[in-house]
């Protein structure tokens, strides 16, 4: 796997971190992710409807647990010279034991963290590292701490059988902590990203994304992403 630097902050590239990202074959996993800081920035992380798991080795090699929320909004980060970074994004339908996501929606909420080892829902385990995440993912599953609900899983992919659609919507905010219009928003904003860095003009993303039209595109693009088509092109252009 290639290692790309990265880091956007106002439609701008730097060459400030080594940054990986890959999917995953786990169906409660939509990616793990890896980075590290050669100079210190700011970025932005794009609105998700995904939350998950981060840790963190700083240049002491003191380590830190974090609990990544879903957001609606782009979240401004500060990157740190010679921290490692490495975390795992749980798919959306994924719920957390005795947790609710709501309450977690656009938060960051640091774990405690004793040596090698994290509290997580007051369980406490060893603090994996990048290519155990998939293996530490089983487990929590093993242990329910962590619980896949396969049948919003398959409603969000277009499987509405079984319920209603008010009771599908219900359903739906309550393990995602989102509503399914906001979802699909999420989605189409994210298709749009790629479609354009793929090469494609701003027009034909909007349509193939399926927008309304160019402008309705480069609006949710701002308040999801932080960037223009324009800017995103560009990027695309540049590297």
């Amino acid at each position: 796997m290639v290692f790309h630097r990265v880091n956007q902050f106002a439609g701008h590239t730097k060459l400030a971190m080594m940054y990986e990202q890959k999917p995953s074959s786990s169906p409660a996993i939509n990616s793990v992710w890896r980075a590290f800081v050669e100079e210190p920035d700011i970025y932005t992380d794009p609105a998700n409807e995904f939350w998950g798991l981060a840790f963190t080795r700083h240049s002491d090699a003191t380590l830190r647990a974090e609990l990544i929320g879903p957001s609606l909004q782009p979240r401004v980060l500060e990157s740190i010279q010679g921290d490692n970074y490495w975390g795992v994004e749980f798919r959306s339908h994924v719920v957390i034991d005795g947790a609710s996501k709501q309450s977690i929606l656009g938060e960051t909420v640091e774990l405690a963290v004793d040596g090698d080892f994290f509290e997580f829902l007051g369980r406490q385990y060893s603090i994996p590292e990048y290519e155990g995440l998939e293996a530490f993912v089983g487990r929590l599953l093993d242990d329910g701490a962590i619980v896949s609900r396969d049948d919003v899983g398959r409603s969000l992919a277009g499987d509405i059988g079984g319920y209603s659609p008010r009771s599908w919507q219900r359903h739906i905010r309550w393990v995602t902590g989102l509503s399914r219009k906001q979802i699909e928003q999420l989605e189409r904003a994210r298709a749009a990203f790629f479609l354009l860095q793929s090469g494609y003009s701003a027009s034909s993303a909007a349509a193939a994304a399926g927008y309304a039209d160019q402008a309705h595109m480069s609006r949710s693009l701002r308040l999801l992403r932080s960037e223009t088509p324009a800017q995103i092109i560009a990027r695309h252009v540049a590297d």
